[in-house]
């Protein structure tokens, strides 16, 4: 009988914590996956391991207005987001995310992410994250009840629209950390 209990309380343990990494398994490989364009890369590998740091892009948000929202509501067909909204109180939204304060970036993980990647493939994609020819795309995976994951990250080449507002964004930058020109009188 002695010898059953201590059976029991080694392997009782074992099985809830089992149990406890499948349920979180099944809830990680569970939703809707959509791909997010990012900008802000920041490549990081400190003791907790190697990430990149990123901003979300969203589709319809104008980046003007400050970004302080709690929930949106992605709209398209996925994995295509066409358009980003805040979710006001009450709305209906078929695809909600919502910033959860349990989140490594609380309730700004809306506006910024983290995606922990591998190390032997941290050097490639900080090599990517340098070029600027190239747009970041992170995949997120939203589950039913509006939370989210970042779960990879991939990148395409510029449009020529965002070339061009690239362009002029660096354009822009430059004159206005331009000094002026200092004339001097005949």
């Amino acid at each position: 009988m002695i010898r059953a209990a201590r059976l029991a309380a080694a392997v009782l343990p074992l099985v809830g914590l089992a149990a406890l990494w499948a349920q979180s398994d099944r809830t990680y490989h569970t939703g809707t996956e959509w791909e997010v364009p990012i900008e802000g890369y920041d490549p990081r590998d400190y003791l907790r391991g190697h990430y990149v740091e990123f901003s979300y892009d969203w589709p319809g948000i104008d980046e003007q207005r400050d970004n302080d929202f709690a929930a949106l509501c992605l709209e398209g067909q996925a994995p295509r987001i066409t358009r980003v909204a805040d979710v006001e109180a009450g709305t209906v939204c078929a695809n909600p995310l919502r910033a959860e304060g349990e989140h490594v970036y609380r309730w700004d993980a809306l506006t910024r992410g983290r995606l922990y990647i591998g190390q032997d493939r941290a050097a490639k994609l900080e090599k990517e994250l340098r070029n600027r020819d190239q747009r970041g795309i992170v995949t997120i995976r939203q589950r039913e009840d509006g939370s989210f994951t970042p779960i990879s990250i991939r990148f395409r080449p510029l449009t020529p629209e965002e070339v061009a507002e690239r362009d002029a964004q660096d354009a822009e930058t430059e004159q206005r950390f331009d000094p002026p020109a200092i004339m001097s009188s005949p």
